[in-house]
C-alpha cells in the first residue's frame, strides 16, 4: 500500500542520497529457546452449542484458519469449515478466513469471515445460507431459548442496513434503522426487536461533532433522541433494554470516578440508581442473560481481572471452579443446560478450555489454546504500584526470569493506545523475553484504562511529557531496588509504544542502550496529517484532539515532543520495524525516522514487512523481528542467563496438533 508523503518526508527521502546506509538486520542462529513459542497452531475460540452436545472451535495453523466441531462425549474432533478463494472479480482473488463462529441451533451454525461475507453451516459442515455481510445477533424465544432466527448486516459499510433472517428457511425481511446520522450501533430487547442506536455526527474537525443515543418504544414506534454529548465526553453505553417500559441499563460514570453500571430512565432522561460498581476500578465487562433482560455479571480489570455474580448459583459454582483451578482466571459462560463451557487461563498459562458439569460437579478437558506451551516452563507475572515523580502511583507488572541472585537486564516494554493496558495474561512477548534470561516491566503510565477516570485523563496531553516520566521513574524506580542492571536496559514499544520507545531514547538517553520501535509514531504533526485510518475518521480525529491536544495549539507542543525532531539526542542503538500495509500508523513515520538517522549517521537498522499491517502477527516474520530484538539485545547490554526452567525445543520438532485443523 503507498503511503502520501508530505513535503517533510520527501525532503528527508531525498536526503537519503547521501546519508549512512541502515546496517543490515543482524540474526542469530537457530533459536531453541524460541522455537517454542512460534509453533503455527492454535485455538482461539470456542463457543457450546444450545443442548451442550458439541463445541465448536475456531482453530488456526499460523497462516489461515477453519472451524472444528469437537463431540463433547467423545472430545473427538473434526474441521467442518476450512478458509476458502474467493474468485477474482473486479480485484484479485483472495482467501476468506473464518473469524467468529456462533450456533444458530443446536445443527446450525453461523459462521463470518475476514472479507465481510457469512455463511451457515450445518454441523456436517455443508454450507446452507448466504447471511449477507454477517451473523449479528441471534433472537431467543421467551424462555431464553435460540431460535431459528437472527439479526444479520445486509452490507459490511453500513451499520444501519440490518435484516431479520431464518437460517433455516432463509425468509428474511429489512429491519434498517431509520435515525438522522451514522449509525455506530445498536441495541435489541428481549425480543429481538431493534430499540436503541447510537449515531454520530461527523462533522469535520469541528467541536459540533456529537454522539446521539435514540431509543423508541417497540418495533414500530417513533425514534426519540434520550441523549446527546460530544465525542469527547462521558461514556455512555447502553447494555440492556430493561422488561420496565422506559427504563434502559448504562454502563457510565455519571460524574463519578469509575466506570459502572446504572440505570437510566428514557423519559425523563436521568440516571436512576448505580446497580454495579466498583470502588477502586472501572467495570469493563458485563455478561447478558439468555433473555437479554438482566445482567449476570460484572467483570473489573484493575492488575488482575475480578468477576461478580449476581446469581446465588453461578457465584457458587465460580467459587469452586476458582478453588478447583487456582490462581487462574476463570471464565464461565453462564447458558441453558447442564453444561458449562470454561476457559481457564493465568500468567503462564494460555487457555484451558473444561466441560463442566454442575449437577454432578465433574470437569473434564477439552483442550489447550496453545498446546506447545507448558506452563511450568514459564514465568509468573507480578504486579506492583511505584510512585512517579509528582508522587502519582503508577500500577505495572513485572516478569523476572526465574530467580537472579542479582539485578538483571532489563526490558522495559510499552503498551499501545496510549488509552489501552497491559493485562495479567499470557504474554508471548513477555514470555519470549523472560526465556532469554530478560526482566521484562510493563509500566502502566498514566492514561492507560481501567483504572478509573481521574487515572486516565491524568494522561491527556501529556504524550513524551508525564506519560514518559512515570515509565522512567518505574525504570529507576527498579534499579533502586536491585531488581534492574542499570547498564542494561533497553526500551521496546509498538505503535504509541513505538513512539515512547523513540521518546525515550531523546528524553533520556542515558538511561536505554538500545530501543526498538515496531509501528511507531515518530511525528505527531504528521500523526494527524498522513493517511491512517485514524486521521481519515473525523470520530477518530475528534478524539486523537482530546486525548493529544488542539492541533491549533499544540503544533509547537508537539514538535517538542516528536522524535524526529531531536533524533540528533538519539545515543543508543535503534531497530526500527514497519509493515508496508499498516494503516494505523503509516509506514511513513518509520521511513522518515529511519532517513534523518541516517542523515545523522546514527546507529539505526531497519526491519521492513511487505504482508504485515499494524505490528507483527505472522509467524514467518515474528521468528525474523525477535532475531533482530535478540542480536541488538546481545551487542548493547549482553546476553541473558536464561531461568532453568526455560523451555528448549529445536525448531525442527513437530508442529501442534491444532495445525492440521486449518490447512
Amino acid at each position: 500500500m503507498r503511503t502520501i508523503l508530505t513535503g517533510l518526508l520527501l525532503a528527508l527521502a531525498a536526503a537519503c542520497a547521501w546519508a549512512d546506509a541502515p546496517k543490515p538486520v543482524e540474526t542469530l542462529p537457530d533459536d531453541p529457546l524460541l522455537a517454542p513459542f512460534l509453533k503455527p497452531g492454535s485455538f482461539r475460540k470456542m463457543t457450546l452449542s444450545p443442548d451442550g452436545n458439541h463445541i465448536a472451535a475456531l482453530v488456526s495453523n499460523g497462516i489461515n484458519n477453519a472451524v472444528a466441531l469437537i463431540d463433547t462425549d467423545t472430545m473427538k474432533m473434526r474441521v467442518i469449515v476450512q478458509s476458502m478463494v474467493v474468485p477474482a472479480h473486479v480485484y484479485v482473488a483472495h482467501m476468506a478466513n473464518p473469524i467468529f463462529v456462533t450456533w444458530v441451533a443446536n445443527d446450525i451454525l453461523a459462521v463470518n469471515y475476514n472479507d465481510g461475507s457469512a455463511w451457515t453451516f450445518d454441523i456436517h459442515g455443508a454450507r446452507g445460507r448466504d447471511l449477507f455481510a454477517g451473523w449479528r445477533m441471534g433472537i431467543r424465544d421467551s424462555s431464553g431459548h435460540n431460535t431459528d432466527w437472527m439479526i444479520v448486516q445486509r452490507d459490511i459499510h453500513k451499520t444501519e442496513g440490518l435484516s431479520r433472517y431464518n437460517a433455516r428457511t432463509g425468509e428474511n425481511y429489512s429491519v434498517d434503522i431509520d435515525v438522522k446520522g451514522k449509525v455506530i450501533d445498536w441495541l435489541a430487547d428481549a425480543n429481538g426487536d431493534i430499540r436503541m442506536a447510537r449515531t454520530i455526527d461527523t462533522a469535520f474537525w469541528s467541536d459540533s461533532t456529537r454522539l446521539t443515543t435514540w431509543y423508541r418504544d417497540d418495533a414500530q414506534g417513533d425514534w426519540r433522541n434520550i441523549d446527546e454529548r460530544s465525542i469527547l465526553d462521558e461514556v455512555f453505553q447502553p447494555l440492556i433494554i430493561d422488561s420496565r417500559p422506559g427504563h434502559v441499563v448504562v454502563q457510565a460514570r455519571n460524574d463519578t470516578d469509575r466506570l459502572a453500571i446504572w440505570d437510566f430512565d428514557v423519559d425523563k432522561k436521568t440516571f436512576g440508581a448505580q446497580l454495579a460498581a466498583s470502588p477502586t476500578e472501572d467495570i469493563v465487562a458485563v455478561q447478558v442473560g439468555d433473555d437479554r433482560s438482566a445482567f449476570v455479571d460484572v467483570v473489573t480489570d484493575g492488575l488482575k481481572p475480578q468477576r461478580t455474580w449476581f446469581d446465588p448459583r453461578m457465584a457458587k459454582l465460580q467459587a469452586s471452579l476458582d478453588l478447583t483451578l487456582p490462581d487462574r482466571v476463570n471464565v464461565m459462560q453462564a447458558q441453558h443446560g447442564n453444561r458449562l463451557l470454561v476457559l481457564s487461563y493465568s500468567d503462564v498459562e494460555p487457555g484451558h478450555w473444561y466441560l463442566f458439569e454442575p449437577a454432578v460437579m465433574k470437569m473434564k478437558e477439552v483442550a489447550v489454546s496453545l498446546p506447545d506451551i507448558e506452563p511450568e516452563q514459564m514465568q509468573p507475572m507480578r504486579t506492583l504500584h511505584y510512585p512517579s515523580a509528582d508522587g502519582l502511583s503508577i500500577p505495572a507488572y513485572l516478569t523476572l526470569p526465574g530467580k537472579p541472585a542479582g539485578p538483571s537486564p532489563l526490558i522495559v516494554l510499552i503498551h499501545g493506545g496510549p488509552q489501552a493496558r497491559d493485562r495479567w495474561q499470557w504474554d508471548r512477548d513477555v514470555q519470549v523475553f523472560a526465556s532469554h534470561g530478560y526482566a521484562v516491566f510493563q509500566p502502566q503510565f498514566r492514561g492507560s484504562t481501567g483504572f478509573g477516570k481521574k487515572f486516565e485523563v491524568a494522561g491527556y496531553g501529556q504524550w513524551g511529557q508525564a506519560m514518559q516520566d512515570d515509565i522512567t521513574a518505574g525504570v529507576h524506580w527498579l534499579i533502586d531496588q536491585k531488581i534492574a542492571d542499570p547498564a542494561r536496559i533497553c526500551i521496546v514499544g509498538a505503535s504509541y509504544g513505538g513512539y515512547a520507545a523513540l521518546w525515550g531514547l531523546v528524553k533520556t538517553p542515558e538511561l536505554y542502550k538500545c530501543g526498538v520501535s515496531t509501528a511507531g509514531v515518530s511525528d505527531l504533526e504528521h500523526m494527524l496529517h498522513d493517511d491512517s485510518d485514524t486521521s481519515q475518521s473525523a470520530v477518530q480525529r475528534e478524539y486523537q484532539r482530546s486525548r493529544i491536544g488542539d492541533p491549533q495549539l499544540m503544533k509547537a507542543a508537539w514538535s517538542s515532543v516528536s522524535p524526529l525532531k531531536h533524533a540528533d539526542r538519539i545515543v543508543a542503538p535503534l531497530l526500527i520495524v514497519h509493515g508496508d500495509l499498516d494503516r494505523r500508523v503509516p509506514i511513513s513515520h518509520g521511513k522518515a525516522m529511519l532517513a534523518e538517522m541516517q542523515r545523522l549517521h546514527k546507529d539505526v537498522q531497519w526491519l521492513e514487512f511487505s504482508d504485515e499491517g499494524h505490528g507483527v502477527s505472522h509467524i514467518k516474520n515474528a521468528e525474523k523481528w525477535y532475531a533482530a530484538m535478540f542480536a541488538l539485545f546481545e551487542r548493547t547490554i549482553g546476553k541473558g542467563m536464561p531461568p532453568p526452567n526455560a523451555a528448549r525445543v529445536s525448531p525442527a520438532a513437530a508442529p501442534a496438533s491444532a495445525a492440521s485443523a486449518a490447512r
